[in-house]
């Protein structure tokens, strides 16, 4: 998560410097980069607060127009779809056991057919497994998206 916060910060930054104070060359390492941008941001650490009042100038944080200031993530939207999609892995489930189930009424009527049967019972359930592990997926997609 701080990974994606240091690029946020990376794109935040460049816009609260003023024009004309770059103090780093035009090829740099990334060591000499987040030491540019540590810099930068405790220089600017103060005028990041919120000002209120009649006279108040708007801060950095709003001339800087990219929506709201980095917080807290709040992750409720995310968890209800990924509990909504995880619903779908007990639906295989039921599909296997009908699959199953099926077998045995199958091979119970016709025994000879019993190894037809149980290939395409292995067949069936690689269906089905894939579409638990495509849903998972899904899931842990919607989990983790902001």
């Amino acid at each position: 998560m701080s990974m994606f916060q240091a690029i946020r910060a990376a794109r935040v930054v460049p816009s609260l410097v003023p024009r004309g104070t770059v103090n780093a060359p035009l090829v740099a390492g990334p060591a000499a980069v987040m030491r540019g941008m540590a810099s930068t941001a405790a220089a600017c650490n103060g005028s990041l607060k919120f000002q209120s009042g009649a006279g108040a100038q708007p801060s950095l944080l709003t001339q800087a127009s990219l929506g709201a200031p980095m917080g807290k993530r709040h992750a409720g939207v995310s968890v209800l779809g990924c509990g909504i999609a995880m619903v779908a892995v007990g639906g295989c489930a039921q599909g296997i056991g009908q699959l199953f189930a099926a077998l045995v009424v199958g091979m119970a009527r016709n025994p000879s057919m019993k190894e037809d049967l149980f290939t395409y019972t292995l067949i069936g359930m690689g269906f089905l497994e894939f579409l638990a592990i495509v849903v998972i997926l899904i899931a842990g997609i919607l989990l983790y998206s902001e």
